[in-house]
């Protein structure tokens, strides 16, 4: 079995009283429906998951105004087969506010990610119902929830509306 370890956000942002999240479109994935997800990647030697996760969503969406939130740190855990081979993979998620979103650009900034073969995008932003609709695995959906949970919480804990 071979391990691999990913750092990845799930970015929201406020728009009026409102919480959008933001999804890539991956085209690694073979089913277009299921390849929805959070930007993530490896975690490079000499890297904090963090950096890591920061790093990601950077090159993913050129989203370089992000500020995670504290206190908000989870995994999800999968398994799949690359080439034959047994791969067990470890995502380590946080929760990152999106203040500036004009620099995401109309085309995907990686050969990994491109638009939606029926839809024509390659990102979007949806409220969580929205959101979880359009998660395929899941554990990607449990993740959601639980971050919103950690939105509603923080919101309050803050007095933000």
């Amino acid at each position: 079995m071979h391990y691999e370890r990913s750092a990845g956000i799930i970015p929201f942002r406020r728009v009026d009283d409102r919480i959008e999240f933001l999804l890539v479109h991956s085209v690694l994935v073979r089913n277009p429906d299921a390849a929805w997800e959070f930007p993530k990647g490896s975690i490079e030697a000499g890297e904090t998951e963090e950096e890591a996760a920061l790093r990601e969503i950077g090159e993913e969406a050129n989203l370089r105004a992000v500020t995670i939130l504290p206190d908000f740190r989870d995994e999800v855990h999968y398994s799949y087969r690359r080439n034959g081979r047994p791969i067990d993979k470890t995502i380590v998620f946080f929760v990152g506010e999106i203040t500036q979103w004009a620099s995401i650009p109309d085309a995907a900034p990686t050969r990994e990610h491109g638009p939606h073969p029926h839809e024509g995008h390659w990102h979007v932003w949806g409220d969580e119902r929205a959101t979880h609709r359009r998660l395929f695995h899941p554990g990607m959906r449990e993740l959601l929830t639980r971050a919103s949970y950690f939105l509603q919480a923080h919101d309050r804990i803050h007095h933000r509306r």
